[in-house]
């Protein structure tokens, strides 16, 4: 799972150049709610920074955001929802990560595994949905609206 949302990052990060030079549609919304322990409250990156994507080979559809700045212990430093299968019928399954900290500095990670979530098609986008907890039982609300998305 870290290598695919590092891979998410990878991606979103090179195709930021290739998004700067088109005209850009609404932007994607990305908020995180953490509802217990020591990081509580809600979380929203900028929409400007929210990167979406469909990876068709990889059966993926994801969102993401990544502060490449963040050092403070408590800043927020990157999200990743990660929808698996996304063409399948039925219910969906994906992955959450969010990071607190400098990745550097032992960061406050956490990750959701194979999870039950909302995946619901809008057009040519999408909106993710996740409510669930860590196994250290912290309590999570992720939600993503998709409407400029990459394809790869």
């Amino acid at each position: 799972m870290p290598y695919l949302i590092r891979s998410v990052f990878v991606i979103a990060g090179v195709s930021a150049l290739a998004v700067a030079a088109r005209v850009q549609g609404p932007p994607n919304v990305l908020e995180v709610v953490i509802v217990n322990g020591p990081l509580a409250g809600t979380y929203k990156p900028p929409t400007s920074e929210v990167i979406c994507l469909q990876a068709k080979r990889e059966k993926r559809y994801s969102a993401a955001w990544k502060d490449f700045n963040a050092h403070d212990a408590k800043s927020i430093a990157e999200v990743g929802i990660n929808v698996s299968n996304p063409d399948d019928a039925g219910a969906k399954r994906g992955d959450v990560r969010i990071a607190f900290g400098d990745p550097e500095k032992k960061p406050i990670v956490y990750t959701v595994d194979q999870a039950p979530l909302t995946f619901t098609v809008n057009g040519k986008g999408a909106n993710i949905t996740f409510e669930g907890h860590t196994k250290e039982d912290i309590q999570l609300r992720v939600t993503a609206k998709c409407s400029d998305v990459e394809e790869f």
